[in-house]
């Protein structure tokens, strides 16, 4: 029987944010590497769970790393990969295509705590990862394999 997944709607989120975002507090030396780009972003304002702004930014071709940044406190946490990769081609089993023009390896949304990762985080174990944003922290749901994965290798 196939697994239901999950969708945005599960996990719907009521809460929203008003006002000026405040400024990320960079306390790791991987997150003061990315000082620019997560200010940057973080000052966009929410766009995941309410009151969170998930931040990205490129490391390689066909490759992004994140940070969830808390919109009220300024807090940054991480997410469980250093960077996702999506070369390929990987065919995901929704049928999207990470070679597409339109690819988002990164799915999230304002009124949701859903984050869908599709790539491979780290670079190997090529998938669709669903996590839950469960309060200050990224909870893993489930993973639904790809219909084509990468050759080893060819993420480098």
């Amino acid at each position: 029987m196939a697994q239901k997944l999950s969708t945005f709607e599960q996990f719907a989120e009521t809460e929203t944010f008003a006002g000026k975002p405040a400024p990320p507090l960079l306390k790791t030396t991987a997150q003061q590497s990315f000082e620019t780009e997560i200010r940057e972003g973080a000052a966009m304002g929410p766009n995941f769970a309410g009151h969170y702004t998930i931040v990205t930014w490129g490391c390689g071709s066909s490759c992004v790393s994140a940070v969830v940044v808390n919109a009220n406190t300024g807090a940054v946490h991480r997410l469980p990969f250093s960077n996702i990769g999506f070369g390929g081609p990987i065919e995901f089993a929704d049928g999207s295509k990470s070679m597409s023009d339109d690819f988002e390896p990164l799915l999230f949304k304002l009124n949701s705590r859903l984050l869908m990762v599709r790539g491979c985080p780290g670079e190997r174990g090529c998938a669709t990862y669903y996590y839950e944003w469960a309060g200050e922290h990224i909870k893993f749901i489930t993973r639904s394999p790809n219909k084509h994965t990468p050759a080893a290798g060819s993420m480098k």
